[in-house]
């Protein structure tokens, strides 16, 4: 029997998927003993433990590898959540900006997991797939992720531009903490701000106004105390990293060749990751850019979702294992659908 397995490798969790078993999502860090660099825990685990010691650290930085022995941990950590069986071929979402050295890493590290079978596809085509569409397709996929974003240009298959840029969602979690700091020197975890984001946060009109109580740090005394913040004392919080964000996409956008430009933006852009999840960015991004945006279903699962199908779709027999088959995605798909015919 032959498990096959989507695997998300995220700056901020590993998210597996199975089409049969569903997804299951696992925070990508591990607990340090800071005087041994000695990996205490892993995982859920590792944040449910930080509290009675250790320091909390993520090993992937920017989409990319920081530590192999850790990163190595953290993966083996979440393949084993999978039910054993006779052999594990993984479909495995990559950055475009990975470098060839650490591609070759990843796999080296996928195999010592227990996976037999392992091909690298770029997220942003991932993305595109999980949510719900060809690779054959011609649309701009824009992936959200927590600390980059990738961007990805499709003409009928063909992959014309591609770009990871460094900004993210947590970027639009830092503004937050930024904010209530400016207010009253009061100090929030970067989780904190991140809730808050996904409570009251807006970057277009039409989020119903709530209000949330939070606690913080007073920064000069350390004297705990509580804020009340509401939807409106968030507007225009984000303008910095919402403009970075539309500059990136506006990039790619110019840089599309005038004759595939009619084809492209009949489809528009399919936003997907969990920094897409932000009230109203889908409409900003159509306004701003004047482009038709789609925001799927389940933008934060569309990797992950993207993955395990393309890993369906893929012959019984692969030419050759271990490496980036994202350009032959839409062969391998037609080729896929002509013979169910």
């Amino acid at each position: 029997m032959v498990t096959k397995i989507g695997l998300d490798l995220g700056y901020a969790n590993i998210t597996l998927s199975d089409t049969a078993a569903g997804i299951y999502r696992e925070p990508s860090v591990a607990l340090m003993d800071k005087n041994t660099s000695r990996i205490l825990s892993l995982g859920t685990e590792a944040t449910e433990k930080a509290s009675e010691g250790g320091v909390l650290v993520r090993p992937f930085k920017n989409g990319l590898l920081y530590s192999k022995e850790m990163t190595g941990a953290v993966i083996g950590n979440a393949i084993n959540a999978v039910l054993p069986a006779e052999k594990l071929r993984a479909t495995l979402g990559l950055p475009s900006s990975i470098l060839p050295r650490q591609e070759k890493e990843l796999y080296e590290m996928m195999l010592d997991s227990g996976v037999a079978e392992c091909y690298g596809v770029h997220r942003a085509m991932a993305a595109l797939i999980g949510a719900g569409y060809s690779p054959s397709l011609c649309a701009i996929s824009v992936n959200v992720g927590a600390s980059a974003t990738e961007i990805m240009v499709l003409h009928n298959g063909s992959i014309l531009l591609e770009n990871t840029a460094q900004i993210g969602g947590e970027d639009f979690d830092r503004a937050v903490k930024s904010y209530i700091s400016d207010q009253g020197d009061v100090s929030v975890s970067l989780s904190v701000a991140a809730a808050i984001k996904e409570r009251l946060g807006a970057v277009w009109q039409g989020k119903p106004s709530e209000s949330i109580d939070i606690e913080g740090t007073l920064s000069l005394t350390g004297n705990r105390v509580t804020m009340n913040l509401t939807t409106e004392d968030v507007v225009g919080v984000f303008e910095k990293p919402l403009s970075r964000l539309l500059l990136e996409i506006a990039d790619i956008v110019k840089k599309i060749p005038l004759d595939y430009v009619k084809d492209i933006f009949e489809n528009g852009i399919v936003l997907t990751g969990g920094g897409a999840l932000l009230f109203g960015l889908d409409r900003m991004i159509e306004r701003i850019l004047e482009i038709p945006v789609v925001l799927p279903a389940d933008p934060m699962d569309s990797v992950a979702k993207g993955l395990s199908r393309i890993n369906n779709f893929l012959p019984a027999r692969m030419r050759g294992q271990s490496k980036d088959i994202t350009a032959q995605l839409a062969k391998l798909y037609e080729a896929r659908k002509e013979n169910a015919k």
